[in-house]
């Protein structure tokens, strides 16, 4: 039975998933492998490709005993660390990236990634933490929240686990076009940005299938945040120009492997569920935005459900990406008061 869901097809079923790391083959040498989170998103999808006697890893799973163990049985079933050839990770967010460095002294072979992705993985590994924290303080500040709150937040943000740290040599750089014989057949990189710098998708055409990462998920809408190393950055610009990228370049009936949930059919009515989405909340924001707000006012009129603090605090990233849109197109200014709190309001004409 072919499930479908607003205008999507998911032809393994819907809120169906393999057992946590038991291969499931989704198509010709290409198998799903999915990965316990200790999250409200207790999961994540990883995708293995045979190449021959080989076999190509994509993303990695979070650091810890948990995705660790969960390797340790694949080796024991499907493959063996010494047949792993490469090791392709979409981006730099821990539950992706967060075993490379275990994975790549065990397999012996590199990491493929691209730069952007990997320079700001190395900036968050190596940072001066005492500086970051002075940054973050008064990002917080400026934003609105208190000062108990905010030292909660540094801390949670703050933390770097006892990973080891990749380096440039341990990884081959790739970009937007790049290609790959994997298989016997082509899979092309495809770039996009806004989630992360440089998030490298997978496509196979001849195979129809797609590995969309965090690119493209079928029901959940990644978060699209400006972070205190970047504050005047744009990544919703950037966001939704890689959702249309994706409707242009991907064919309709292609297979979508996305990293969360299940994978589907329809990625440019999905891509066009996330622009919609993106206007909505931009249209709130201009109607909250008619009176000066802070950061968190405004992500309070956004999001009113109760979240937790690191919840919140996306949610405040995601909240400061729209503002800083229609900052760029010249709708909203800025003023930051006496008080030191930045506030924010919908230009008149």
């Amino acid at each position: 039975m072919l499930y479908e869901k607003r205008g999507l097809q998911y032809p393994f079923g819907l809120e169906w998933s393999p057992p946590e790391a038991v291969p499931h083959e989704v198509s010709d040498g290409v198998f799903w492998l999915r990965m316990p989170l200790p999250f409200q998103l207790d999961h994540i999808n990883l995708w293995l490709l045979r190449d021959g006697e080989h076999w190509v890893i994509v993303d990695t799973g979070l650091y810890g005993d948990a995705c660790e163990q969960a390797w340790e049985q694949v080796f024991s079933s499907l493959m063996r660390p010494e047949q792993v050839s490469r090791i392709l990770v979409t981006h730099h967010h821990p539950d992706h990236m967060g075993l490379a460095s275990w994975l790549q002294e065990k397999c012996a072979c590199q990491v493929h990634i691209s730069r952007p992705e990997f320079d700001f993985y190395y900036h968050l590994r190596t940072r001066d933490l005492d500086a970051y924290a002075v940054r973050a303080g008064q990002s917080m500040r400026e934003a609105g929240v208190d000062e108990k709150t905010s030292l909660g937040y540094i801390r949670a943000f703050g933390k770097v686990n006892k990973a080891k740290t990749l380096s440039a040599d341990d990884c081959e750089f790739l970009g937007d076009g790049a290609e790959l014989e994997i298989g016997g057949r082509h899979w092309r990189a495809v770039s996009g940005s806004g989630h992360s710098p440089y998030h490298l998708c997978w496509y196979c055409k001849e195979l129809k299938l797609f590995i969309g990462g965090d690119q493209a998920l079928p029901r959940i809408s990644s978060n699209v945040s400006v972070f205190v190393d970047s504050p005047d950055s744009n990544p919703l610009k950037s966001w939704l120009a890689s959702c249309e990228k994706l409707q242009r370049e991907i064919a309709p009936d292609t297979l979508v492997l996305p990293a969360h949930q299940e994978p589907f059919v329809g990625i440019g009515t999905r891509m066009q569920h996330l622009i919609d989405g993106h206007a909505k909340q931009l249209d709130g924001l201009r109607k909250s935005l008619q009176e000066p707000k802070t950061a968190l006012q405004a992500c309070d009129k956004m999001f009113r459900v109760k979240l937790d603090d690191v919840d919140r605090l996306l949610a405040m990233g995601e909240t400061q990406s729209h503002i800083n849109y229609l900052q760029a197109l010249g709708e909203v200014k800025d003023t930051l008061g006496e008080d030191g709190m930045r506030r924010y309001k919908l230009v008149t004409v």
